[in-house]
């Protein structure tokens, strides 16, 4: 199933922190104890989302929803992943990708666009998957703010 990329962020009011319990229990590689996480964001800090554990000093994630950063950036997913998150069709999808940060020697933020978390927006489960078009992307896009009108 090809998967629609929503174009702008409509989450509440400017300084507004908003969350989200996802249920992951589907999956996210190399974690494999990890069933749910809070989808957290502060309306100020757009396109940037947190997604982390809910106890002190658990793993999380920043994760960004690709519309409007991510140029012609198609999602396809195998049709058991569909039917896993319950999805039918592409207004139920929300589609986080991980971002990466630079350390010391690096000044470039990295995107994958390779395996993002798919989550169901009426369900909220999620699973991190593979995509079906993985050939035509990478694990370490690099994310250049400046021309996404930031």
């Amino acid at each position: 199933m090809k998967l629609k990329i929503v174009e702008e962020i409509k989450h509440g009011e400017k300084g507004a922190q908003n969350s989200h319990l996802i249920d992951v229990s589907g999956g996210l590689f190399g974690f494999p104890d990890i069933k749910q996480m809070e989808l957290f964001y502060d309306q100020e800090e757009l396109p940037f989302m947190w997604l982390r554990e809910e106890i002190k000093e658990g793993l999380a994630f920043i994760v960004i929803e690709p519309g409007g950063i991510i140029p012609d950036y198609t999602v396809e997913i195998s049709d058991n992943d569909v039917d896993y998150l319950g999805i039918t069709g592409a207004d139920d999808t929300m589609i986080l990708n991980i971002v990466t940060l630079p350390n010391e020697g690096n000044s470039k933020i990295s995107v994958n666009l390779v395996g993002p978390v798919i989550v169901n927006r009426n369900t909220l489960i999620a699973k991190q998957c593979i995509i079906n078009n993985h050939d035509k992307y990478s694990a370490r896009y690099i994310l250049d703010l400046a021309d996404s009108g930031e």
